[in-house]
């Protein structure tokens, strides 16, 4: 740009400044009298005091921005950034910010509140003596305000925490600087307000809290939230809420004799762990017989229960929570736990829980098995077995297959194959010869439900 060309925008703008003035002036509202301007419009000095009070509007919008940005920022938020964000450079800048506000967070807000206050209060000094007083000067400041204020506020709420990070070794300047001032204000509000320091959610909070995230950058599955809610949700669930009630459990007297019927109301009962009491007092249990003692046995011995070592049965009250018997099973004693009113005496049996039935209160569902009879221990309802298309992603089972044999005895079938490759086609079997029908024999604990 030439400089005729600066010098006629520079008297344009002056001429605005001019107009403006006069117009102000000669409003009937105007009934103050106003000053006159020490700088003649147009001139040097008018100019450097007017770059002067934008930059002073410029710097209270920083301020005020910088108060909105930092002191909008969640110590807990910016702590969980500090030590688990992705973002080197986000970890970086929630470091810095938590340093300062370490020092003090009124501390913090006094300094910025007085550097704001001392702007706005030097800014009508230079626009007194550059356009005059009265409602000019009003007028044009509101102007400045609108246009160089509001500006930096927005940026600094909109990205407080770069911004915080980057200007916090000024504000800890002007902390130290201000300090004989603001330093005692800043204790005096610690003593009437306290301090905001270690801010935490409650349990319902984080609850809450959760469900909020089914959508965003790395939103949460239902499962995981329902199992987020159910870990919360642990310590204040009662043993009593998700025992299985004693009548409903399978139950053996000490001098029951194991024969080929007992043996099959075991083994069709689908469970792992059988409770053990004394003859004639079935609320005076002794121990649990696991029935992996029972595979090499042979019913027709016709050994009493008696004949079998027992494993340990602890016991507990029913007002013990989920996470203290979830606890215990860690430890590896037992999986299973009876609740008494009376623990350790030889009545007051209610119930028993097992570690099946804790991991059921986490994930917040039943689990079925395969040798489950689909029901829910508490309510006596079906248990609903969830549909297996987006399950069974990734799985592969294998399925029966028919084998049959010609009559010399060679094999005119193919392998197993899993489901999710192309299915042979199965071979007709030969006049005089029944197929041979094979199955995947499966562990031994597969065939009973295993209440761990």
């Amino acid at each position: 740009m030439s400089n005729s060309s600066r010098t006629r925008s520079n008297r344009t703008i002056a001429g605005l400044f001019f107009v403006i003035s006069k117009a102000v002036h000669a409003s009937p509202m105007f009934k103050m009298s106003a000053e006159e301007p020490e700088e003649p419009i147009g001139s040097a000095g008018f100019w450097w005091k007017m770059i002067m009070s934008m930059g002073l509007v410029l710097l209270g919008g920083a301020f005020a921005g910088l108060t909105l940005g930092l002191m909008g920022l969640d110590e807990l938020h910016l702590r969980v950034l500090a030590t688990s964000s992705d973002d080197l450079k986000e970890k970086k800048n929630a470091n810095k910010v938590l340093r300062l506000m370490k020092k003090g967070r009124h501390w913090v807000l006094v300094v910025l509140l007085l550097g704001n206050v001392i702007v706005n209060e030097s800014l009508p000094i230079f626009l007194d003596s550059a356009i005059g007083g009265g409602v000019a000067a009003v007028a044009i400041s509101t102007v400045m305000i609108v246009i160089f204020g509001i500006i930096p506020q927005a940026v600094c709420a909109r990205y407080g925490l770069q911004i915080g990070a980057a200007s916090a070794p000024l504000v800890l300047g002007m902390m130290y600087i201000f300090a004989p001032i603001a330093w005692p204000i800043a204790k005096l509000l610690d003593w009437v307000l306290g301090n905001d320091e270690n801010n935490t959610y409650k349990k319902a909070e984080l609850k809450s809290f959760l469900q909020f995230h089914r959508e965003g950058a790395e939103p949460l599955r239902d499962d995981e939230i329902s199992i987020l809610n159910g870990v919360l949700s642990l310590n204040e669930k009662k043993a009593s809420e998700i025992m299985t009630p004693i009548n409903d459990v399978v139950t053996l007297g000490s001098d029951t004799i194991l024969d080929h019927k007992h043996v099959d109301i075991i083994l069709t009962s689908g469970y792992s762990r059988i409770p053990i009491h004394e003859p004639g007092n079935p609320t005076n249990f002794i121990g649990i017989l696991l029935i992996k003692k029972l595979l090499s046995y042979d019913p027709s011995q016709g050994l009493p229960v008696s004949s079998f070592p027992l494993s340990i049965l602890p016991e507990a009250k029913p007002s013990i929570s989920c996470f203290q018997a979830l606890d215990y099973f860690q430890t590896g004693r037992s999986h299973l736990l009876l609740i008494s009113e009376n623990p350790g005496e030889p009545h007051g049996a209610l119930g028993v829980i097992t570690l099946e039935d804790i991991i059921e209160e986490i994930i917040s569902e039943e689990i079925v098995d395969e040798t489950d009879r689909y029901e829910d221990n508490r309510h006596k309802r079906r248990a609903k077995r969830q549909s297996t298309a987006a399950i069974m992603r990734g799985i592969v089972e294998r399925e029966k297959r028919r084998w049959s044999f010609n009559s010399y005895g060679d094999n005119a079938a193919g392998t197993d194959t899993p489901r999710t490759s192309s299915r042979a086609p199965t071979p007709k079997p030969t006049p005089g010869r029944e197929p041979l029908e094979i199955t995947r024999l499966l562990p031994i604990d597969e065939h009973f439900k295993v209440p761990l």
